[in-house]
Order: C-alpha cells, then sequence, then structure tokens
C-alpha cells in the first residue's frame, strides 16, 4: 500500500474564518480524517479532509485524482506535516497512509 507525501490541502477558503484560523495553529503531527466524496459535483474523486469533527479542505484535485482509488479499498489517513504559503494563503501539507503505518 503506497504513501503520499507532500499532499496538500486546499479549499479552506471556502470553509470560514474559522477554520482558517483553526489551520493557522497546528503543531505537526496532527492526524486528519479522511472521506471520499465521488457525488461531488466538481470532481469524483474528491476527498474530504477532517480535523476531529471539522471539515477543514479537500486533498489538492490532481494528488486526490492518485489517492482515491486507495481509499475505496483501504483506510487511510493524513497526518499534517506542516503549512506552506502560497498566493497570499497558508496551505497544510501532509503524508497521506494506510492507518498504522505511523505507529
Amino acid at each position: 500500500m503506497p504513501v503520499f507525501e507532500n499532499v496538500p490541502i486546499v479549499g479552506m477558503h471556502f470553509r470560514g474564518a474559522e477554520v482558517k484560523q483553526l489551520v493557522s495553529t497546528f503543531v505537526a503531527p496532527i492526524t486528519l480524517t479522511l472521506e471520499p466524496e465521488p457525488s461531488n459535483q466538481y470532481d469524483s474523486n474528491a476527498i474530504k479532509v477532517f480535523y476531529e469533527d471539522t471539515h477543514i479542505g479537500y486533498i489538492k484535485a490532481d494528488s486526490a485524482a492518485y489517492i482515491a482509488p486507495y481509499l475505496a479499498d483501504d483506510e487511510y489517513v493524513a497526518v499534517f506535516e506542516r503549512l506552506v504559503e502560497a498566493k497570499n494563503n497558508l496551505y497544510p501539507l501532509c503524508t497521506v497512509a494506510p492507518i498504522g503505518s505511523f505507529e
């Protein structure tokens, strides 16, 4: 089962100021939950990312295209590694791997 590194989480600006504030306080490592969203009207490979019960964003589409097929058969999680700045926004980067890979 593959491990995907440096996977960006995007779309936080659609989630509101509270989510952006929450993510800006992240200190690695933090385990995030992934949820495939095949019914997403924009991308059938969409993967929602949650911190506890809060939907913080999505795996970036080009990464989700590679990762989504693995989520169908196995349970994966994302582990927050660091924040990067781009286009006046902060984006979390994470490692996506099967549950139990980080123990």
